[in-house]
């Protein structure tokens, strides 16, 4: 498993987590924060995954 790999989906459990606290504690600021690391985190798994594939295909 590639590194980005590992860090995409370490980037959407952070994010998940922080959703969720902003969500329990009813600020929309920091659950605005946690989806921008969801998003970016689901990005880069998805790239990084694309990638991996299509180098191990050749």
């Amino acid at each position: 498993m590639s590194p980005f790999t590992r860090l995409g989906i370490a980037l959407l459990v952070v994010g998940a987590i922080i959703v969720g606290i902003g969500t329990y504690y009813d600020r929309g600021a920091i659950s605005l924060y946690g989806l921008f690391f969801v998003i970016a985190g689901f990005v880069l798994y998805f790239a990084s995954s694309i990638i991996t594939y299509k180098k191990t295909r050749k």
